[in-house]
């Protein structure tokens, strides 16, 4: 690595390693790296330096112009191989591959770049071949090449894979904390919560003292309510590393869900204290409000998250209903035409609010409001009704359900009841 060779090298050797590195990058910037020409070694130097460095387009550029001035160096090849799988330019990986694996054909790194490969083409049957090819050939490297095929296997989504790889690394290395924490990792994205849970306790019996996994385990209480245990899993993380914020947020979510909402308050709280503005954080706490029937509160945390967020639909429609609780007909109104016709609003919860509202105030725009709402619930036969009960107050009204709803002209489904309504 060339950061070993900075260690041990000298002075002289330092300064002509700075001096390429300078180099490119002032050529890649002025457009004309290609014509700069490097020995094999420059070219292996200036690779692991931009590898390290992450800079992926200088990284990119170098190792195709390695291999066209070196194009029969296995080192080189595999390392622009291994560069363009990393962004997904797999067929040609694989072309480079086929021809460096009949120069070398006991090279086990090229099998394991082959392997790779077919796993960003998430063809698990021929990775899972390259992969024990490699590991037969390499059996010093078995263990890395296994944790780095089930970290690519993760980057696919592909976790029965990674689990397979992982326990393949584990019967080489043992169970490392690292390992038993991407096992459970693996089960927890497949949804099997209770062997996450039951790999994230064996990795805390041997690490008790990381936060994250503490966050993880109370994760997973939460989704199974067990929520005394989620609190005291997220405590822990707390206690751990008091700047966890996500572990702030969560303990406050599950706070709200079990109705213990001044808790909530305070916990999301001190959340905005390390993450100030935050949209969600703000919402939670409205939300926590307004279950409290604290109108005043809740109000004044949705309209902060407008401020971030103007078209945020949970703000506006919680500000919809407290203004219907507050008989505030115009303001409403205001809010009701922000969310209604979204696809993310929550219209069981608005025909639910604006049924009561009209109720209560029979006051005809929260009638037409609650059947634009049935109409988005898909339900024909009280969108119908309420219709019929608009038109029996005015016309006028029906007109409006189109002006609001304009698709509803063509929609065979109510062109019909919606003829049958409007002023002639």
């Amino acid at each position: 690595m060339i950061d070993d060779f900075f260690n041990t090298g000298g002075d002289d050797e330092l300064e002509d390693i700075t001096r390429l590195v300078d180099l490119c990058v002032e050529a890649f910037n002025s457009g004309s790296l290609n014509s700069l020409k490097f020995t094999e070694e420059e070219f292996d130097l200036l690779i692991n330096h931009f590898l390290n460095e992450a800079e992926d387009q200088i990284l990119y550029e170098l190792s195709r112009m390695a291999y066209e001035q070196h194009p029969y160096s296995a080192d080189i090849g595999m390392k622009y191989a291994d560069v363009l799988i990393v962004n997904r330019e797999t067929e040609r990986a694989k072309e480079i591959l086929s021809v460096l694996i009949d120069k070398v054909p006991h090279n086990g790194d090229i099998y394991f770049l082959f392997a790779r490969a077919f796993i960003r083409e998430s063809n698990s049957d021929l990775a899972a071949i390259s992969l024990k090819k490699a590991a037969d050939l390499s059996p010093e490297d078995a263990s890395d090449m296994y944790h780095t095929a089930a970290q690519d296997c993760i980057d696919m989504n592909d976790f029965q894979s990674a689990l397979n790889y992982l326990k393949s690394t584990a019967e080489i290395d043992g169970e490392t904390p690292e390992l038993l924490n991407d096992i459970a990792f693996c089960y927890e994205r497949m949804g099997d919560f209770s062997k996450s849970l039951r790999y994230y306790e064996r990795y805390l019996d041997e690490d008790p003292f990381n936060d994250n996994v503490w966050f993880n385990v109370g994760t997973i209480h939460a989704r199974d309510l067990r929520f005394e245990k989620a609190i005291e899993a997220f405590d822990y993380a707390i206690a751990l590393n008091p700047s966890n914020s996500s572990v702030l947020y969560n303990k406050a979510i599950v706070y709200v869900n079990t109705d213990n909402f001044q808790k909530g308050i305070e916990t999301f709280t001190e959340f905005l204290s390390q993450e100030p503005g935050n949209l969600f954080a703000l919402i939670g706490i409205a939300d926590a409000f307004l279950a409290m029937d604290n109108l005043v509160d809740a109000d004044k945390f949705f309209r902060e998250a407008l401020v971030i967020d103007k078209d945020n639909n949970e703000a506006n429609t919680g500000l919809a209903f407290i203004s219907m609780l507050r008989h505030d007909q115009f303001s409403s109104l205001v809010f009701l035409r922000r969310v209604i016709g979204r696809e993310e609003t929550d219209y069981n919860f608005l025909a639910h609010q604006l049924n009561i509202t009209f109720k209560r105030t029979s006051l005809p725009e929260f009638l037409l409001f609650y059947a634009i709402s049935q109409y988005y619930l898909r339900n024909r036969e009280q969108f119908n009704i309420s219709v019929e009960r608009l038109a029996s107050i005015d016309q006028l009204w029906v007109r409006k359900i189109t002006e609001l709803v304009p698709k509803l002209k063509s929609d065979k489904h109510y062109s019909a009841i919606m003829r049958k309504y409007l002023i002639k």
